[in-house]
């Protein structure tokens, strides 16, 4: 199918012409009404072709201590973009009050759930929960979850929190995983 762009008309194709030069709609989506960019439809139009850009979408989540009791928290935030399979996600949790039995730390709630295969892995920026081993934490997705666990670097055990929470606490970074 030919395509001509010629900044006068909009595009032309064989099957008609498209208004705007500057605003494309993919699949069912409607074009930006801000008169610039490529706007996806709010449900994803799968591809069979591996390389087709067939998905983007930003928003909010809100992650949420796993495992633990009468948590107080002072900050739940988190945010998210994702672009195809790959979903890259931002968390800021600021706690002053929790109960745990030293389980693992770990929160929920990404906003999509994780392949097969999560294929992912994420930094802490700050950490100021207190664990039983300061090592470098980084958090990892589950396989097949909403489920995000801390582990340490140095010899990949999980990691487990060693005390009663009281007085703020943080947890803030990003992890990435595919759907």
């Amino acid at each position: 199918m030919p395509v001509i762009i010629d900044g006068t008309n909009g595009v032309t194709t064989n099957s008609g012409t498209l208004i705007s030069a500057t605003t494309i709609g993919v699949g069912g989506a409607t074009p930006s009404a801000s008169g610039s960019g490529i706007t996806f439809p709010a449900t994803q139009s799968a591809s069979s072709d591996a390389n087709t850009l067939d998905d983007y979408e930003e928003g909010t989540w809100t992650p949420t201590i796993a495992g633990w009791t009468s948590i107080t928290y002072q900050v739940r935030l988190g945010t998210y973009v994702k672009i195809g399979r790959q979903v890259t996600c931002w968390f800021d949790i600021r706690l002053t009050a929790g109960t745990n039995a030293g389980t693992s730390v770990t929160f929920t709630g990404l906003p999509f759930t994780t392949g097969t295969n999560a294929n992912g892995g994420g930094m802490t920026t700050y950490a100021d929960i207190p664990v039983t081993d300061r090592s470098y934490y980084p958090p990892y997705p589950s396989s097949i979850s909403t489920t995000v666990s801390f582990y340490n670097f140095v010899n990949g055990s999980s990691v487990t929190s060693n005390a009663n929470i009281s007085g703020t606490k943080y947890l803030q970074g990003c992890v990435m995983y595919e759907v």
